[in-house]
């Protein structure tokens, strides 16, 4: 297909199906913005295709991509919970931890790891881990990935806000 036509291809799609399939999605979620998003999200993944594809069935293409991004996202959320609930054991005052404790540690770092490691850039994850899991100063980190102190500001200040909208449902 000629670039001209892929993109004629998907307005047409996207005029003829967005509606119906934000409709479905609304009812899916129960919220509309997490339709809208979901809505938007499969229509960039075949917005990123090298080439439009021809669809015999373009309603059962969308629901099947649709439907990923939404249990991707059902995944992120049990995460999102399990981890607040690590959380709420480890706030608990304690003066010895408890084996549940550690359990609750150990799974805590394991959510934030997979948090960053599927949502974070590689540059800004690395800083984060070097800060936090091994104490480096700014210098070391810098010194660690090869660039500027200023750079490694950048990169654990993305990395914290980026896990305080996680935590607090911003991203």
């Amino acid at each position: 297909m000629h670039v001209a036509s892929s993109t004629e291809s998907l307005d047409h799609l996207y005029r003829s199906h967005h509606g119906w399939l934000f409709g479905w999605l609304r009812k899916k979620t129960g919220c509309r913005d997490h339709a809208a998003d979901l809505a938007q999200d499969t229509f960039l993944k075949l917005l990123a295709l090298p080439e439009m594809p021809a669809l015999r069935e373009p309603r059962a293409y969308l629901l099947v991509t649709a439907n990923r991004l939404l249990i991707n996202l059902h995944q992120r959320s049990r995460v999102e919970r399990e981890t607040l609930q690590a959380l709420v054991l480890l706030l608990e005052p304690d003066s010895e931890p408890s084996p549940e404790h550690i359990v609750a540690m150990r799974q805590l770092l394991r959510q934030v790891l997979l948090m960053l490691s599927e949502e974070l850039e590689e540059k800004p994850r690395r800083a984060f881990l070097l800060a936090r899991l091994e104490g480096l100063s700014y210098a070391d980190i810098a010194a660690e990935l090869q660039v500027s102190e200023s750079s490694v500001k950048q990169y654990l200040a993305k990395a914290l806000a980026h896990c305080h909208g996680r935590l607090y449902g911003h991203l």
